[in-house]
């Protein structure tokens, strides 16, 4: 069983990459609670680890890809 497979588009890499970086933007930017501050870079950690590798554990899980390689797994 391979570990990280690409199911994602380039396009959805791209969006995830730019909504990770506003994130870690706001994060550091505002001056909210530590609680809020620390699930701001927690979604943008996952966000910007799936717009690197292409993988999306949630998509595997549902057997979902945007990939245009169709058989990508």
């Amino acid at each position: 069983m391979v570990l990280l497979v690409t199911n994602q588009s380039g396009k959805e890499r791209k969006v995830r990459a730019i909504v990770g970086i506003v994130l870690i933007i706001l994060a550091v930017s505002l001056n909210l609670a530590s609680m809020i501050t620390v699930g701001l870079l927690a979604a943008a950690g996952a966000l910007l680890f799936n717009a690197i590798s292409g993988n999306c554990f949630i998509y595997r899980v549902l057997g979902y890809s945007t990939c245009p390689i169709s058989d990508s797994y």
